[in-house]
């Protein structure tokens, strides 16, 4: 193994060795074992179909008619709306060909079980939340650990000390996604224990016993690409990895420039905040509102919605995978102007 690694192993030994770090993963497995519904019934019906196809008959023009009337969308944005429909009525189309609606997946129970296990406050909801707010821990206690320590002076004297930057990151990012990939198995391993997933793995999550309700009423569980339970379980946990790097390198970039991990944690929040706070200013009627749903923590929020045309919160196809891309293209662009300001930043 070579020293770089060495390194890379030493930062994150410092960051597992703080036992503030546990005590949050053993109260996050403590909740998510507390929010699996155990009491609910689990004896399924997993054989019988949904007896009609409710792709044949959907109409996408009048979900964005719904959305348009109801929001007062006008302009480009109304266009851009009827032509994100126009666009998911072929992937309609292609889930009534495939015949989706049929699937049984969980019987008449499938809504609310689905949305249990995949909305943004159901369990997976909370899983990628808790592993947000561990890969900010994480990284703010990997960035400030010689403040914390008091060492700053006599590690950053020296370029070769400030390059310790670079090791910190390395080390946050696989100790952020390693714990994050270690609680989520623990939960889902019992989560899929207390519930037998065996006959519905293959099942369409586009089940005519599944849907969408909103403003514009209540909707088939249209997605862009044809989903199984396991590949969509399987994407949303690609995205949430995605979206834990996001707030790993925002984290990095906030710690490295604040000094001091208690404002940098305070001002993790804060930006935050901001970006939950955007849309409610931007009016619905600018592309830019649209924009502002797609930083990370609102792509957290919209989780349920994920590989979905999205509703009114986004105008454009896959919402989750362009805007947890462009974030991660930005924060690693901003993260590498901070380590170039960090190298040469004033200790004092």
């Amino acid at each position: 193994m070579r020293w770089r690694e060495y390194a890379v192993l030493a930062r994150i030994e410092k960051m597992l060795s703080m036992p503030v770090l546990w005590i949050f993963i053993v109260l996050c497995l403590a909740f998510n074992i507390w929010i699996i519904p155990i009491g609910l019934n689990t004896e399924f019906d997993t054989t019988t179909q949904f007896p009609v196809n409710v792709f044949e008959n959907y109409n996408t023009d009048e979900t964005a008619e719904a959305y348009i009337s109801f929001f007062g969308l006008t302009g480009g944005v109304a266009e851009k709306m009827k032509a994100k429909y126009d666009a998911l009525q072929a992937a309609v189309d292609e889930r009534a060909i495939a015949e989706d609606s049929y699937t049984a997946y969980l019987g008449e129970h499938t809504y609310d079980i689905h949305l249990r296990l995949f909305h943004s406050f159901g369990l997976m909801g909370s899983l990628l939340l808790q592993g947000i707010l561990l890969a900010v821990l994480l990284a703010l206690l990997g960035v400030g650990y010689e403040q914390i320590n008091h060492t700053e002076h006599s590690i950053y004297a020296t370029k070769t000390g400030r390059r310790i930057i670079y090791y910190k990151i390395s080390a946050s990012l696989a100790a952020g996604i390693g714990l994050y990939i270690i609680f989520t198995l623990i939960t889902l391993a019992i989560y899929f224990f207390v519930f037998d997933y065996s006959n519905v793995w293959g099942s369409s999550v586009s089940s005519g016993f599944n849907f969408i309700r909103d403003i514009a009423g209540d909707r088939p569980f249209a997605t862009w690409q044809s989903f199984t339970v396991a590949t969509y379980l399987w994407a949303s946990l690609a995205v949430s990895f995605g979206l834990i790097i996001c707030f790993t390198i925002m984290s990095v970039i906030i710690g490295a420039l604040s000094k001091n991990s208690y404002i940098g944690f305070l001002t993790v929040i804060l930006v935050n905040a901001v970006c939950m706070a955007l849309p409610v200013i931007v009016s619905r009627n600018l592309f830019s509102h649209y924009i502002t749903l797609q930083t990370p923590i609102l792509l957290w929020w919209n989780s349920g919605l994920w590989f979905t045309d999205g509703g009114f919160i986004t105008l454009w196809k896959n919402f989750e995978l362009w805007g947890t891309g462009i974030s991660l293209l930005i924060l690693s662009a901003l993260c590498v102007l901070t380590v170039k300001i960090f190298e040469k930043r004033d200790i004092a």
